[in-house]
């Protein structure tokens, strides 16, 4: 499961009401109200988000790269008695969709990965509820395994810091003999403290990923946070305020790690490629670089594999297919 975007121009403003009409994300205001805030936000952001996705080529491409991570995972297991279906909580496909599929080929078990590394309750927690609003509707109530997050698993970690140290291993080749050094920003998407406050783990489970990613990691490393909306207080540092705190130091070296995102979209190719890189050229930071998401990464499948395995949802894809349990997952 995945959040979703908007996939062409026409998608933007109807994803941007399905966004804000989710009361894990306008939390607190009652339905009539966060129906009309909704649409509200919808028209007022709309334009300016329109511009933001035709600059990254007219939609967001994570479905396209959700699509091939499933279809890499499917690969990995047993076809005759493992079905995978991929579903998105504000956008099509969706996870009633996903589920109504899974119901028609007569799963018998459903376990439920989100693409969100670290846990929350405005992404994967949304995501665990409508499936169970889906399951109502569709009079289904098989046995549910959920995985809710896999913020510091092993075989993730690994490939994240393979995409630290090639970027470490270019950001050197630069240097070109000079004796600037790197330092490293790992940037994850920010959540109102109103949020927080009420308990999410999302930054406890952050900071897992990066405690993972940075053990034994020579360079200066910092964490912040992007993609903050509105005026009241999100999780800080804000990456912005962060690159410019980095600019007076004088470093002019930076890595960007975005930890939230397995596929890219508009915050990795809008946000940090455009709005976060001229922040650091204005800053003085003259040499800016970001890691790729997972996207078409062929490591990236084995890696879902491997948690699914941890989560005893499958047995290994090494074993004979006919130890093999029937499961399936949305």
């Amino acid at each position: 499961m995945n959040f979703g975007g908007p996939w062409t121009l026409s998608d933007v403003k109807p994803f941007l009401y399905r966004l804000f009409s989710n009361p894990a994300v306008l939390v607190g205001v009652p339905a009539p109200l966060r129906q009309i805030l909704a649409f509200l936000i919808a028209m007022v952001k709309g334009p300016s988000s329109i511009r933001s996705y035709r600059s990254i080529g007219s939609g967001s491409p994570q479905l396209k790269w959700t699509a091939i991570q499933a279809q890499g995972l499917r690969s990995l297991l047993p076809q005759d008695s493992v079905r995978v279906e991929m579903g998105m909580r504000s956008a099509q496909p969706s996870i009633e969709r996903a589920l109504l599929l899974l119901q028609n080929w007569g799963a018998d078990r459903l376990v439920l990965l989100p693409l969100f590394p670290q846990f929350s309750t405005t992404t994967t927690g949304t995501c665990f509820t409508e499936v169970r609003v889906a399951l109502q509707r569709l009079g289904w109530q098989p046995p549910i395994s959920e995985i809710s997050d896999w913020a510091d698993q092993p075989d993730y970690a690994k490939l994240l810091r393979r995409s630290v140290d090639a970027a470490v291993n270019r950001a050197e080749a630069d240097r070109n003999g000079d004796s600037d050094s790197v330092h490293i920003v790992f940037s994850a998407h920010s959540l109102p403290l109103k949020i927080v406050r009420l308990g999410d783990p999302y930054p406890h489970d952050v900071q897992r990923t990066v405690a993972a990613v940075t053990r034994g990691l020579k360079q200066s490393w910092s964490l912040a946070f992007q993609s903050r909306n509105g005026k009241l207080p999100w999780l800080a540092p804000y990456l912005d305020d962060e690159l410019r705190r980095l600019g007076r130091l004088g470093v002019r070296r930076v890595i960007v790690v975005p930890i939230s995102f397995v596929s890219d979209h508009i915050e990795t190719l809008f946000e940090l490629d455009q709005l976060y890189a001229e922040v650091a050229r204005e800053n003085g930071i003259t040499h800016y670089y970001r890691t790729p998401c997972f996207n078409d990464d062929p490591e990236f499948p084995r890696v879902l594999s491997s948690i699914l395995v941890e989560a005893g949802a499958i047995t290994s894809p090494r074993r004979a297919m006919s130890e093999f349990a029937p499961l399936s997952y949305a």
